[in-house]
């Protein structure tokens, strides 16, 4: 049997070990993919540590699901794809069947069959196999690396920049801009026209976002005194942010931007830490008019989309660092100790 290098995880919340492992087969309704980019992030580290499915049974596993390559292999029935084709995965395991698949929200499938890299092998890999359903095309003109950052790190703000309504009437804060999920929304709600107000802390961080951003941004240290002030500040007639987006799940800064908000502004949270939760007394939201906005991921459309806004160069995918298989643990380790941020992505062929 032909062996490949991977990433593995032998138990959730343990070590990720760089293995030789046997080289997958595609079965039924499966394609397997040359693997050519995987972004190594946050949201791969919060399901290392058990943050999406923590079932004992589903160890050891390869993890990675941002990511992008080439079919060379095809199960049997697939007649979609062929050997050759260029395609990127889509996160989650729906079941295309149910009303909300039907009608294109399969983010919102009713079926739910968990995540691609958590439920069943990932990408953190030589080689990779998927359900083909779950591999989108890529556009022409688009790189490996690039799709794997439209995939979710810009993918999850387009729907989110959906969800809130963000227009050009809009101050959008952004919560952790200097992460792949923060940069991209603030290049996407400048496309749109809004004003954002980009939060994070340190400098390094800091001017990560002032590198890749536009003249509609404003940078704010959200480690300095009266964060609160200092949003209301920087918004016209100092009535706050209008749209605030957590993408971090700090629930006393989520305090903050509720407290900066403006008058019938909208909190987006994407983020799924299980032990956290953010519950303003009723009264406010009347008072304010305000809304909590969830935002789950994306569609199997929008994943697309965002790839076409990357290809188009409409938006510049944004990627800090690409690394080898070997380096994989180490850059876990540094996300797990917030002592990186912006998205790395892995060469399993460097």
């Amino acid at each position: 049997m032909t062996a490949m290098g991977a990433v593995v995880l032998d138990e959730w919340g343990g070590d990720l070990t760089v293995d030789s492992v046997p080289k997958p087969e595609p079965e039924a309704h499966e394609v397997r993919i040359e693997v050519r980019a995987c972004g190594v992030t946050r949201t791969n580290e919060n399901a290392i540590q058990g943050g999406l499915d923590d079932s004992p049974d589903l160890t050891p596993r390869i993890p990675g699901h941002e990511c992008a390559g080439v079919v060379d292999a095809v199960g049997d029935d697939v007649t979609s794809l062929a050997v050759g084709d260029r395609v990127f995965a889509y996160f989650y395991l729906v079941c295309g069947e149910c009303d909300a698949c039907r009608r294109g929200e399969t983010n919102q499938c009713t079926a739910f069959g968990g995540w691609y890299g958590v439920n069943c092998d990932g990408a953190y890999a030589e080689f990779a196999t998927l359900p083909a359903a779950n591999a989108l095309p890529m556009p022409e003109g688009l790189s490996f690396a690039g799709a794997a950052v439209a995939t979710d790190g810009l993918a999850t703000p387009l729907r989110l920049c959906e969800r809130a309504g963000v227009s050009d009437e809009d101050t959008v804060l952004v919560i952790g801009a200097a992460g792949r999920v923060g940069i991209h929304l603030a290049q996407l709600a400048e496309r749109r026209g809004a004003h954002v107000l980009a939060a994070d802390v340190r400098d390094d961080r800091l001017a990560h976002v002032d590198q890749h951003t536009g003249p509609q941004t404003t940078t704010i240290d959200a480690s300095e005194p009266a964060f609160v002030e200092r949003l209301q500040a920087a918004t016209p007639y100092g009535s706050g942010p209008t749209v605030a987006v957590d993408t971090v799940g700090d629930v006393d800064t989520l305090g903050d931007a509720w407290d900066a908000l403006a008058m019938g502004g909208r909190i987006v949270s994407l983020t799924t830490h299980h032990d956290r939760a953010f519950a303003p007394p009723l009264k406010e939201f009347v008072v304010k008019e305000a809304e909590l906005v969830g935002a789950r991921h994306t569609t199997k459309a929008g994943a697309v989309r965002a790839a076409r806004l990357v290809a188009d160069g409409r938006i510049d995918p944004v990627v800090r660092r690409t690394v080898t298989l070997d380096e994989v643990p180490a850059v876990h380790a540094e996300i797990q100790n917030s002592e990186t941020y912006g998205m790395h992505v892995l060469d399993p062929w460097a």
